[in-house]
């Protein structure tokens, strides 16, 4: 686990550079951020497909739960940026580890129910390391700024690379950490329920989330935030669809 563990980092350190350091490539988007996340722990030929299609799947639904209108990050202040890495690198990790345990029921709707749940909660814990951080921030903002009314440009470069570094390592050990915890509770807590883990419930949870994901995104990216019960509406309607297609024994 440790190879897959370095890849983790790398990528949550790049990703966060991203979104915090000016650059805006949009490589720090949730969807992006599970994709690589999925090619780049390709678990072996016996998970391939599922490697594919579960971070694809956490993705899209971190990027409507957590996306609003301020582009060009389009990003609630969550840290985004790693939560599609952290919820993809669990779902695939835990799969591969726990398969003989917990079945992979429903096209693996359980493994795209696990990385979500930790993508928002990665979300939500990297949003306050940032907080913790931006005093620190304003400091540097405020020297860089000194800096450049002095000329001391090459003071001025050091200081912004210092900054991008931090924000590499700040990135890539949050990343690890959370992946490490995550894979570790669901190593801990999933076999324990394995009994109560159907097909039919995690097809109710996972339309559920989807029609909560379908009208939040809905209504933050087609329509203005009025007007929210019809897309809830919406929403409760593809939950219903889904629902229907899992109880007639299709496979999303």
């Amino acid at each position: 686990m440790l190879s897959e563990l370095w890849r983790v980092a790398l990528l949550g350190g790049v990703l966060a550079m991203d979104r915090s350091a000016g650059w805006n490539l949009m490589l720090g988007q949730p969807l992006v951020g599970a994709c690589l996340a999925g090619a780049f722990l390709s678990p072996g030929t016996p998970w391939e497909l599922w490697a594919l299609r579960i971070p694809l799947g956490v993705g899209v639904l971190l990027q409507l739960l957590l996306t609003d209108p301020a582009l060009p990050a389009a990003q609630r202040p969550r840290d985004a940026a790693t939560a599609g890495v952290i919820g993809a690198s669990i779902a695939v990790l835990s799969l591969e580890r726990l398969h003989p345990f917990v079945p992979l029921t429903t096209g693996g709707i359980l493994w795209v129910l696990v990385g979500t749940l930790s993508g928002l909660l990665a979300a939500v814990g990297g949003g306050w390391m940032e907080l913790s951080l931006r005093a620190r921030n304003e400091r540097s903002a405020r020297r860089a700024e000194e800096l450049a009314l002095e000329g001391k440009i090459g003071s001025f470069e050091a200081l912004y690379w210092r900054g991008v570094a931090r924000i590499f390592l700040r990135g890539a050990t949050w990343s690890v950490a959370a992946t490490v915890l995550g894979v570790a509770l669901a190593s801990l807590l999933l076999p324990r329920i394995a009994g109560l883990i159907t097909g039919p419930r995690a097809g109710w949870i996972f339309a559920a989330i989807l029609g909560v994901a379908f009208g939040a995104g809905f209504q933050t990216h087609v329509r203005a935030p009025r007007h929210g019960f019809r897309w809830a509406a919406i929403g409760a309607l593809v939950t219903l669809l889904v629902l229907m297609r899992l109880h007639a024994g299709g496979e999303l």
